[in-house]
C-alpha cells in the first residue's frame, strides 16, 4: 500500500509539472482532467486523485461533477477537511446555503480555527440573509485573526450590505494597510491581487459617501502600482459622471 501511494504521488507530481499547477486554457484543463480520470480508473481509492479531479471540475465550472466527487471523497474519508471545505464552497456557489452551512459548521467542529471555513460561513450567512450570524462570524474572524487583511475585508462586506458605510470603510482601510506591506514586496500588482479588490471596495464606499477625491486616489494607487489603466476605465468614467 505504501508503494502504491508513493507511485500515485509521483504520477501526480509528473502530471502537475507537465500541465502546470494551474492550467491556463480550457484545453489544458480538460487534458489534465482526462489524465486524472485515467489515473482514478487505475487507483479508484486514491483520495488525492479525486481531490485534484474536483479542483479541475471547479476550474471548469462543472459544479455538479465537483459536488459528486466531493461526495465520493467524503464517503471514503468522512473527516477530510479539504473535501468538506470545498464541498461547502460548491454548495455556496449553487446557492444551497443550508448545505453549505452544514459543511462549514462540521469542518469548524473538527478544526475550530479553520480561517477559510469561518469566512465561508460568514459569506453564506450573509447571502442567506442571516445578518446577525454573519456579523457575529465576522467579528469572530477579526478577533481570531487581527493581522489578516481578509478578516477586515469580510467584515466590511457585511457592514456594506447593511449600508454601514463608515464602519465598512474603516475595515477596508485596515485591510489595505495590512496588504500594502505585501504589495511593496511583489510589485507590480495585478487585477487578481487582493489589494486590487480592497481598493475597489474602498472606491465604492467613497463614492457612496460622495468623497470623490478619495475615490480617485484608490484607482490612482492601483495604476501607480501596476494595474493597467484600461482595466479601471469604468471606474474613472463613474467619477467623470459626477
Amino acid at each position: 500500500m505504501r508503494k502504491l501511494r508513493f507511485a500515485i504521488c509521483i504520477l501526480l507530481t509528473q502530471l502537475l509539472f507537465a500541465m502546470g499547477a494551474s492550467a491556463q486554457t480550457q484545453r489544458e484543463l480538460r487534458d489534465s482532467l482526462s489524465m486524472i480520470n485515467g489515473l482514478i480508473k487505475q487507483h479508484p481509492t486514491a483520495v488525492k486523485l479525486y481531490l485534484r479531479k474536483a479542483a479541475l471540475n471547479i476550474e471548469l465550472e462543472e459544479w455538479q461533477y465537483a459536488l459528486e466527487t466531493y461526495d465520493k471523497i467524503l464517503e471514503m474519508m468522512p473527516g477530510n477537511l479539504t473535501a468538506l471545505y470545498y464541498r461547502g464552497f460548491v454548495y455556496q456557489h449553487l446557492k444551497r446555503y443550508g448545505k453549505a452551512r452544514k459543511d462549514y459548521e462540521l469542518l469548524l467542529k473538527l478544526e475550530p480555527l479553520h480561517e477559510h471555513a469561518l469566512m465561508g460561513l460568514v459569506m453564506t450567512n450573509l447571502a442567506d440573509g442571516r445578518i446577525t450570524a454573519a456579523f457575529d462570524g465576522a467579528n469572530r474572524l477579526v478577533e481570531l485573526f487581527p493581522d489578516n487583511a481578509q478578516s477586515y475585508a469580510v467584515r466590511a462586506d457585511v457592514e456594506k450590505r447593511q449600508k454601514m458605510f463608515e464602519p465598512a470603510l474603516d475595515d477596508i482601510k485596515r485591510a489595505i494597510e495590512i496588504e500594502d506591506v505585501e504589495v511593496q514586496k511583489r510589485y507590480p500588482i495585478t487585477v487578481d491581487d487582493d489589494i486590487t479588490a480592497y481598493q475597489l471596495s474602498a472606491f465604492e464606499l467613497y463614492m457612496q459617501m460622495k468623497n470623490f477625491r478619495a475615490a480617485r486616489a484608490c484607482v490612482d494607487y492601483l495604476v501607480k502600482n501596476g494595474v493597467p489603466r484600461a482595466y479601471l476605465n469604468n471606474y474613472y468614467k463613474q467619477m467623470e459622471r459626477r
